[in-house]
């Protein structure tokens, strides 16, 4: 839906230089084998939306992605692979050195075949975002802040050219990007989400991912293979643990609930199994009753011993010590910007963090483009499509004290 062109109203504006910076996130380009794509029709939609808005007195346009833009774990490719040559192989795990372009890794030819596919399976829009270059008449900048799916890329030999040809010039940063004068710091956020953050090593996150929630549809699709289609739109249920109830709910039909229920005792085995997860689960356990460690280990193992609506059930317990939008605002009132911008939820938000020096400070969760799957209070689930972007402004531009932004959300269903 295209919205009313604010800038032709706005007349002191053609008397500076105007400028913006913008923040999207959580884009999730993966090889296509386990997961959906968003089109490609969205980014020439925003972009050519974004070429109209535009005056000519715009002399700078800074796009940030703000983590995850590429996923390297939602994959089957991780279903065939040595369990030997996994990232999270207790084993090898001293082969990783964490230094950019440094030595052959045992499993880096894995990661570098998911990117390529990836960058294959995504052309049309990675073309978009080469073609903007030359689509808008001012410099523009695209800044890379890696998440916890896409962290990996620094992993892939020349990772750098391959972005570069596929998507024009990039910079990436690792951690955050600070940009003062837009009075703004970008960070993914899962830094401060324990499932999917590990200083120095291996998130369980990344094992649950591909082992649980990539390994679930995957055998469930071996066994009905007339799913594959639509198992692939499990990446957009949030709170993944909904995962359990949407399988229960959507597929009703006897052979493909006996399917659902051997994939999800197989998958739960296996990840017991994991001698990395018995690693993580002991150096994660402390004194404290129902700990990270401890959430992980009894859900899992009451969910293979129990139906799947008790699995459910518990895992919405579970569930609620995970990505908690009062954390996140907490952790934004720490840093020290006007505005404090996070991906990783999914879901678009703006929090009030209170006053300095006058000024009035906000957390701001760019959410995502992909299509979101909510349940209802009753157990039936909708989808629809969503795109959210937030657009920031120097205080000269908009003859203000401070910097100002704008946040954008539009869905669509139908």
């Amino acid at each position: 839906m295209e919205r009313k062109n604010k800038f032709l109203a706005t007349p002191f504006l053609t008397m500076i230089n105007m400028l913006m910076l913008i923040v999207i996130s959580d884009l999730h380009f993966t090889d296509g084998t386990a997961s959906l794509n968003v089109s490609h029709r969205a980014f020439s939609h925003f972009f050519n939306y974004l070429q109209r808005s535009m005056r000519q007195e715009y002399k700078e346009l800074i796009i940030v992605f703000a983590g995850d833009t590429f996923d390297l774990l939602r994959s089957n490719h991780w279903m065939a692979m040595d369990e030997k040559e996994k990232p999270w192989n207790i084993n090898n795990m001293e082969q990783r050195t964490g230094s950019e372009g440094g030595e052959n890794r045992w499993y880096q030819k894995h990661i570098t075949e998911i990117f390529h596919k990836t960058i294959e399976a995504n052309s049309k829009s990675l073309e978009i975002l080469k073609q903007i270059d030359g689509l808008f008449s001012v410099p523009i900048a695209k800044i890379m802040v890696l998440g916890n799916h896409d962290r990996m890329l620094r992993e892939v030999d020349h990772y750098l050219h391959t972005l570069s040809d596929s998507m024009g010039s990039v910079i990436i940063c690792d951690g955050m990007y600070n940009n003062q004068e837009y009075g703004v710091t970008i960070r993914h956020g899962h830094e401060f989400d324990s499932y999917n953050y590990e200083n120095g090593g291996v998130p369980i996150g990344d094992v649950n991912t591909v082992e649980l929630f990539v390994r679930i549809p995957f055998l469930i699709k071996e066994q009905c293979p007339d799913l594959e289609d639509e198992l692939k739109s499990m990446e957009d249920i949030r709170p993944q643990w909904r995962i359990f109830d949407y399988l229960r709910t959507t597929y009703t039909e006897g052979r493909i609930q006996s399917a659902i229920k051997k994939s999800l005792e197989s998958a739960t085995d296996y990840f017991l199994s994991i001698p990395y997860v018995q690693y993580w689960i002991g150096q994660h356990d402390s004194y404290h009753p129902f700990d990270s460690a401890d959430k992980l280990q009894y859900v899992l193992y009451l969910s293979k011993i129990l139906p799947v609506h008790w699995a459910e059930k518990l895992l919405k317990i579970f569930s609620y010590f995970e990505i908690q939008e009062p954390h996140y605002e907490n952790m934004a009132e720490k840093e020290s910007s006007l505005y404090v911008v996070y991906g990783h939820t999914h879901k678009e938000n703006i929090a009030f963090l209170g006053l300095h020096d006058s000024l009035h400070r906000y957390y701001i969760n760019s959410g995502t483009w992909r299509e979101r799957i909510l349940a209802s209070s009753r157990g039936s689930f909708t989808r629809y499509k969503t795109m959210t972007y937030a657009l920031f402004y120097k205080k000269e531009e908009r003859v203000t004290a401070f910097p100002a932004f704008e946040l954008w959300n539009g869905a669509l269903r139908g």
